[in-house]
C-alpha cells in the first residue's frame, strides 16, 4: 500500500512538473511565456452590423398584414442594418510553434448580441408617416422589441509576433503581432426554437429575421502582448464578416414572412475589441 502511495505522490510530481514547463496559466506558478502551450481568458467587445444586398424593386414591397396591424408599413423608404453592440467571453488557447509563431483556438460565448435591421416607411398613410420597425432574430406575438439568439464562436487563426521589445518604463517587454484566420458561429437552440415555430398554425407565428443555424467568416487583426510578472496582457482588435449569406430564405419560416421577402441576401460583419489575460 505505501508502494502505491509513494508511486502516485511522484506520478503527481512528474505531472505538476511537466505541467508547468508545457502549459502555462495566468496569475499562477504555472506561468510561463516560453511554455508549448498557453491558456487565459479573454473578453471581447463587438461592433455588429448586418451587410445587405436587397433584391431588385425592393421599394415596391409592401409590409401590410390583415387587420390593424402594428407590423403595418406600407411601402418602404430604406431597409437598412441599425448597429449595435456586442459582449462575449473566451478562454484562448496559444500553441507555440516557436518563438514568433503561435496557432490559436478562442472558443467563446456571445451572451449580448442587440443586432437588427430597420425598415422605414414612405408614409403613404397618415398613420404610416416615419413609421419604422425593428427586426431581429427572435420575436414574440405580444411585443415588438424582439431578441437574438446567443451563439458559440470557434475562431482558429495563426498569430505572427514581432521580436521583443522593451516599454519606456523599461520594466514591462511587449511584442507586437498580426493575427488572421476563420470563425465558425453558431447559434444556440434555434434549431429547436424553428421546430417549435412550425408546428403553430401560420396566424401564431410573429416574422422574426430567419437565420440558418450557423455560419463561417473570415478575420484579420492586429495586437501586442505585453509580458508582466504573472501574466500576459494583449489588447487586440479585429476585423470579421461572413464568407455567405446568414440568412435562410428557403426555410419554411421564411415563406410569407413580409419582412423576409425583399432582402436578397446578408452578411454579418463585427469588429471585435478584446483584452487577454495569459
Amino acid at each position: 500500500m505505501k508502494h502505491i502511495f509513494f508511486i502516485l505522490v511522484g506520478v503527481f510530481f512528474s505531472l505538476d512538473s511537466l505541467a508547468q514547463r508545457k502549459i502555462s496559466l495566468p496569475f499562477s506558478s504555472s506561468y510561463n511565456e516560453d511554455a508549448t502551450i498557453l491558456l487565459g481568458i479573454q473578453y471581447n467587445m463587438v461592433v455588429q452590423s448586418y451587410q445587405l444586398q436587397l433584391k431588385n424593386g425592393w421599394q415596391n414591397h409592401r409590409i401590410e398584414y390583415n387587420g390593424n396591424d402594428a407590423k403595418n408599413l406600407g411601402e418602404l423608404k430604406s431597409i437598412q442594418s441599425k448597429p449595435n453592440f456586442g459582449f462575449s467571453v473566451g478562454i484562448p488557447v496559444d500553441i507555440r510553434a516557436d518563438e514568433n509563431l503561435y496557432f490559436t483556438f478562442n472558443p467563446s460565448f456571445l451572451f449580448f448580441n442587440n443586432l437588427g435591421i430597420e425598415y422605414l416607411s414612405t408614409g403613404s398613410k397618415p398613420d404610416w408617416e416615419n413609421k419604422s420597425i425593428v427586426r431581429k432574430q427572435r420575436h414574440i406575438a405580444i411585443s415588438e422589441k424582439g431578441s437574438n439568439f446567443t451563439a458559440f464562436e470557434f475562431p482558429l487563426s495563426v498569430k505572427f509576433r514581432s521580436d521583443e521589445k522593451i516599454l519606456k518604463n523599461k520594466f514591462n517587454r511587449y511584442r507586437a503581432y498580426l493575427i488572421g484566420g476563420v470563425r465558425y458561429t453558431r447559434w444556440i437552440g434555434i434549431n429547436d426554437e424553428y421546430s417549435g415555430l412550425q408546428n403553430r398554425s401560420k396566424n401564431d407565428i410573429p416574422p422574426s429575421l430567419i437565420m440558418r443555424p450557423g455560419y463561417l467568416s473570415w478575420e484579420a487583426g492586429l495586437g501586442a502582448d505585453i509580458f508582466f510578472a504573472y501574466f500576459k496582457m494583449s489588447p487586440e482588435i479585429k476585423f470579421n464578416q461572413s464568407f455567405d449569406n446568414v440568412f435562410a430564405p428557403n426555410h419554411e419560416l421564411a415563406k410569407n414572412n413580409l419582412f423576409m421577402e425583399p432582402i436578397q441576401r446578408g452578411l454579418i460583419r463585427n469588429i471585435y475589441v478584446s483584452l487577454i489575460f495569459q
